[in-house]
């Protein structure tokens, strides 16, 4: 089998189709034949399994199986797997673990390949769940079988009106383009009510619970392959399978279907912390941040924001830019509209004269102020035609992306009836408008069976229930649309040949870092190892003046903290005495680390300093943080994160993330720096990263001293892996 959890290698989740040109997943999602073991008149799951699947007319033959047979929810059962005379995809499984392995040795004698696993009590249940889960993957692969699950609730695809789901259905069961992916039962019940009430159809919902064998990765690349997916909606736990879950993401964004997320857990609960500043920085959360943010992952703070965006997305798809226009008949909510598009990144552009002019000859009286977000007033009693006169001339505003109106869709006869010119003016808006037109309502409402049977046989456009949820989501579509229209490739550059002096383990010094990456053509400050004063003061007459000096001690991360950095050396006297008096000073600071001497350096222009680091993050792997740095790191902790790879305009994206930006390009009277050589530079430390290879936890560079042309390493440090 090519499931990830069954096989050495997980750097992919690409599932490739069978003979027939049929995803492998097909068989499991749409399968021509359904048999639910363990069903049972007393069964509340097996009850509501087969009422769904009969309610949604499921197009294939249904199997009931019970150990002592007979009718079971009116069908003749049969007493074993063995028994079933047919086809079958399909094992829909309810029975406890004790069960299974018997199960498993049926189903692959009777060569149905996928399986659906209700029960708990696996990798749910600490280390000894964890065992049994890993032998039930381990023996479904030597059976050449396929899990959904352990510890899920079934799936619904519905478009193959196929809904082995053992809880109770909202009917009639709204469609549509959006695929849920949830690593929770629980939570797809009630997200499932929740798109309903919201009026935002599902293609399909999957609850993949402990992903003993088919993970989210595999979930994303079967909904990739399907048609009727427009968006994926997640909801994560975790990410298991990091490297099959970025190659996955990648080819979403690739292909246009936006991947929308819900991740629990913003906590620094595990976060790796050391003497170094890069890994206390970085932070789980940070780095999930950053890993979606780069892979064009929508990151959402709430299941409600996460159906709202999807369904947006579904609706209107990529959206052309970020300038919005509003035409609302209400002063309270363009004063609302103004804060949510400000605090979202909405831009609110001034209507260009010639709408201004338009707006005045469709009647907009003169005590109306033509603005935008724009108030047609109470007027609109007077002229009820106003505001889609003004709707209309909006639209045509030469510097808008959008045009977002107040809607609302009728929740009872009576409201359609009287709400009939206002739906046709809408559909007419949108079929003639140069932008996207997206109606939202000023206030949440939740969308009756009526509603959306109207909308959907009026063929009007889906409403967000809400300014307030609207322009969040509006945002966060816009933000998508520029990912999907920059994709960027990661750089194709030579890796550099890292040579490690003497094997590598714990933690390096600055000098042996320095060396190391100089030998890999990063530029930095010439160095000289001194081991007494006399050395100090000889090398002192060879090199440039004024010198820094700084002790060389792999066990001392901080080194101004125990006096082992002294500036503005101007002779070697001076150098011989600061040896010295460092020395003493540090012996009786740090008096267990083990001290090699100092190094002497030419003393550097002011400039900014920025930190670079590299942290192998637990699940993302190794990730690069740019920031601020010099003393001001730990009080700012101001810093951009990427995964690696990355490439020139990835970097450069992350410096203009910093607030610390301005300080770059000139800020007070300071140099302007070479983006490009400093971009380049970055790009050379990641490449040394990867080239180090896992031993490598922790490498920083702090500070890396730029100033106009000039980008230089200052100060590094390494930590390694001890296995």
């Amino acid at each position: 089998m090519s499931l990830i959890a069954g096989t050495e290698d997980s750097s992919s989740s690409r599932l490739d189709n069978d003979a027939s040109g049929r995803h492998p997943l097909d068989s499991m999602f749409a399968p021509r034949g359904i048999a639910i073991v363990g069903a049972s008149d007393r069964s509340g799951w097996s009850r509501y399994t087969y009422a769904n699947l009969v309610q949604a007319k499921y197009p294939h033959p249904i199997h009931l199986v019970n150990h002592k047979g007979g009718l079971v929810h009116g069908q003749q059962a049969v007493k074993s797997l063995d028994d079933i005379d047919g086809h079958v995809d399909l094992a829909y499984v309810l029975t406890g673990p004790d069960s299974l392995p018997g199960i498993m040795e049926s189903a692959a004698a009777k060569g149905i390949v996928n399986l659906v696993v209700i029960a708990a009590g696996f990798g749910e249940m600490g280390e000894e769940g964890a065992e049994r889960e890993r032998a039930l993957a381990a023996r479904a692969n030597e059976l050449g079988l396929r899990i959904l699950g352990p510890n899920n609730l079934g799936f619904i695809n519905a478009t193959a009106a196929t809904m082995p789901w053992s809880q109770m259905l909202p009917w009639p069961l709204e469609t549509g383009g959006v695929g849920v992916l949830s690593q929770s039962g629980a939570l797809g019940i009630f997200l499932l009510n929740y798109l309903q009430g919201r009026d935002v159809g599902i293609s399909h919902l999957v609850t993949l619970g402990n992903e003993a064998m088919i993970t989210i990765a595999e979930g994303i690349d079967y909904l990739l392959a399907q048609e009727s997916t427009k968006v994926i909606a997640l909801y994560l736990e975790s990410v298991r399978h990091p490297e099959a879950f970025i190659d996955a993401a990648r080819r979403a964004l690739a292909a246009g279907v936006p991947i929308v997320a819900y991740k629990a857990g913003r906590g620094e609960v595990g976060a790796k912390v050391t003497a170094a500043h890069t890994g206390a920085l970085a932070g789980d959360d940070k780095v999930f941040d950053a890993a979606f943010r780069q892979l064009g992952v929508i990151r959402v703070d709430s299941i409600e924001d996460l159906v709202a965006t999807a369904g947006l997305l579904a609706e209107y798809g990529e959206i052309p830019g970020r300038r919005a226009a509003f035409v609302t008949g209400s002063g309270a909510m363009c004063g609302v509209i103004g804060d949510v598009a400000e605090a979202s990144g909405v831009l609110l552009p001034d209507l260009a004269d010639s709408t201004v002019t338009g707006l005045r000859e469709s009647g907009l009286p003169e005590f109306a102020t033509a603005q935008n977000p724009l108030d047609t007033t109470g007027y609109v009693v007077i002229k009820p035609d106003l505001l889609p006169l003004c709707e209309k001339v909006v639209s045509k505003d030469p510097g808008i992306d959008v045009l977002v109106i107040n809607g609302s869709v009728p929740a009872t006869p009576e409201a359609a009836a009287f709400m009939a010119g206002s739906v046709e003016w809408r559909k007419e808006l949108a079929d003639t408008s140069p932008v996207p037109v997206i109606p939202m309502e000023f206030l949440p409402t939740e969308r009756t069976l009526f509603a959306r049977e109207f909308r959907r046989s009026s063929g009007s456009s889906y409403v967000l229930e809400s300014f307030a949820r609207g322009i969040p989501a509006l945002a966060k579509a816009m933000w998508w649309s520029e990912k999907r229209r920059e994709i960027v490739r990661p750089r194709a550059g030579s890796s550099p040949v890292v040579e490690i002096e003497g094997g590598a383990g714990g933690r390096w010094s600055e000098r042996q870092v320095v060396e190391l990456l100089a030998g890999a053509g990063v530029p930095v400050v010439p160095q000289r190892l001194v081991r007494t004063a006399q050395e100090a003061e000889s090398a002192a007459g060879e090199m440039p003046l004024p010198l820094v000096m700084k002790v060389s001690s792999a066990d001392i991360a901080h080194k101004t903290d125990v006096g082992g950095v002294v500036l503005g050396l101007n002779s070697p006297d001076e150098v011989r005495g600061a040896f010295e008096r460092m020395m003493d000073t540090v012996r009786s600071q740090a008096p267990d680390a083990d001290i090699e001497g100092a190094v002497l350096s030419p003393m550097r222009p002011d400039g900014v300093d920025l930190l670079v680091g590299f942290v192998r993050d637990s699940v993302w792997g190794l990730t690069l943080v740019v920031g601020l740095g010099g003393v001001w790191v730990e009080v700012l902790k101001d810093t951009a994160i990427r995964l690696l790879p990355v490439n020139r305009d990835e970097v450069k994206a992350m410096l203009t993330e910093l607030k610390s930006y301005p300080l770059l390009t000139g800020a007070r009277g300071g140099a302007v720096v070479d983006l490009e050589k400093l971009a380049d530079v970055i790009c050379r430390l990641a490449d040394v990263a990867a080239a180090l290879g896992d031993r490598m936890t922790e490498m920083e560079v702090n500070p890396l001293r730029v100033s106009g042309e000039s980008v230089e390493v200052l100060d590094a440090m390494a930590v390694w892996d001890e296995g």
